[in-house]
C-alpha cells in the first residue's frame, strides 16, 4: 500500500505515467521515492481514481460542532494547556429536545419574540399548571462519591434501592406568582379541573401579583389532555383563558422547574420506602416550597 500522498501530487504522478515518463523519472520530478511512485501507479490502475485510503489511526471524537467549539476558544487562548481546556469546555450530556421542522421553527421564533419582553407582573398573571410523574425509588439526580481505591462497594460509598416494586403516583399541580394551589393527584377534568383549579382561580383576587379574576390566563403545555375538546369547552365555560402555545414548541411552562425540585427535595429530605411514606413526601416537599423560589422564576423568565 502507497503511504499517504497529497491528491493533487498522486494525478500529477499518474499523468506523468500516462505520458511516458518512466517510474525514476516521476520520482526525481516530484521528490517521491521510487517505490512510493509504483504503488501509487499501482493503485490507479486497481481502483481508477487517485484518492486516498481513509486516514491510517484512531477516528476522531471530535464532530464539527466540537472543532468549532475547541478553534474558537483557541483563538485568545493560544498557550492554553490540556487540563485547562477540560476545565474551561467540559463535555456535557446533550438535552434532549424535540425536533423542530422549519415552519415550527419560524412559530416558535414569533412566539417568543412576543413574549421575551414582559417583565415579571405580566408573567405573574399567568396561571402554571402541569402533572407529573413521581416514581417511588427513582433517583432524580446522579449521586457522586468521593472514595478510595478499592472501596467502591463499601456501604458509605454504595446508593442504595430499595426493593419496593415499581410504584409512580402522578400528580397535578398550579401556582400564579408567589401563590401555590392545591396540589392532587390527577384524572383529569372532574378529579383536577373541578376540584382544584377552579376553586384556585377564584380566590384569586387577593394574591400577590393578581389584580382580579379576569386578568388572569392559564399555562399548560401541548399535551393532547390538555387541548381535547372536553379540555376547551371547560375552560370556555368558566371564562378561563389559555396561553397558545405553537406546536411542536420547547417547553417553558415554569412548573417544570418545580418538578426537579421537588424530586430532588423528596429523595434527599424524605427518602420514603413505601407508598403512603412516598405520597406525604410528594405533599411535603410542594408545601415546603417558598415563595420567594417561586418569584424568582418569574424574574428569570425576564433574563
Amino acid at each position: 500500500m502507497a503511504p499517504y500522498v497529497d491528491v493533487e501530487l498522486r494525478a500529477q504522478i499518474v499523468g506523468m505515467r500516462k505520458a511516458g515518463v518512466s517510474i525514476r523519472g516521476s520520482s526525481n520530478a516530484t521528490h517521491v521515492a521510487k517505490s512510493t511512485v509504483l504503488g501509487i501507479i499501482n493503485q490507479y490502475n486497481q481502483r481508477g481514481h487517485c484518492k486516498n485510503n481513509n486516514k491510517p489511526g484512531q477516528k476522531s471524537i471530535l464532530d464539527d460542532n466540537n472543532c468549532a467549539v475547541l478553534d474558537a476558544y483557541l483563538v485568545d487562548h493560544r498557550q492554553a494547556t490540556l487540563a485547562e481546556l477540560l476545565d474551561t469546555i467540559p463535555k456535557c450530556v446533550a438535552p434532549k429536545k424535540p425536533y423542530l421542522r422549519p415552519v415550527n421553527f419560524a412559530r416558535c421564533w414569533e412566539f417568543s419574540h412576543k413574549l421575551h419582553l414582559w417583565n415579571p407582573h405580566q408573567w405573574g398573571h399567568f396561571i402554571c399548571t402541569n402533572e407529573c410523574s413521581f416514581e417511588l425509588g427513582k433517583k432524580s439526580d446522579q449521586v457522586r462519591v468521593w472514595k478510595t481505591p478499592n472501596k467502591k462497594y463499601n456501604l458509605p460509598n454504595l446508593q442504595v434501592n430499595h426493593q419496593s416494586g415499581r410504584h409512580s403516583i402522578m400528580i397535578w399541580a398550579c401556582f400564579v406568582g408567589s401563590t401555590k394551589g392545591q396540589l392532587d393527584a390527577a384524572a383529569f377534568i372532574e378529579q383536577v379541573y373541578n376540584p382544584a383549579l377552579l376553586p384556585f382561580f377564584n380566590q384569586l383576587a387577593n394574591a400577590p401579583y393578581i389584580q382580579g379574576r379576569q386578568n388572569n390566563a392559564m399555562m399548560e403545555d401541548g399535551a393532547p389532555i390538555h387541548t381535547a375538546c372536553l379540555s376547551n369547552e371547560w375552560c370556555q365555560e368558566n371564562a378561563i383563558a389559555k396561553l397558545p402555545w405553537p406546536a411542536p414548541s420547547l417547553d417553558l411552562n415554569l412548573i417544570e422547574n418545580i418538578w426537579r425540585k421537588m424530586k430532588s427535595r423528596v429523595i434527599k429530605h424524605y427518602n420514603p420506602h413505601t407508598i403512603a411514606k412516598f405520597r406525604a413526601a410528594i405533599f411535603g416537599a410542594w408545601n415546603d416550597l417558598p415563595a420567594q423560589f417561586l418569584e424568582e422564576l418569574l424574574f428569570k423568565m425576564h433574563d
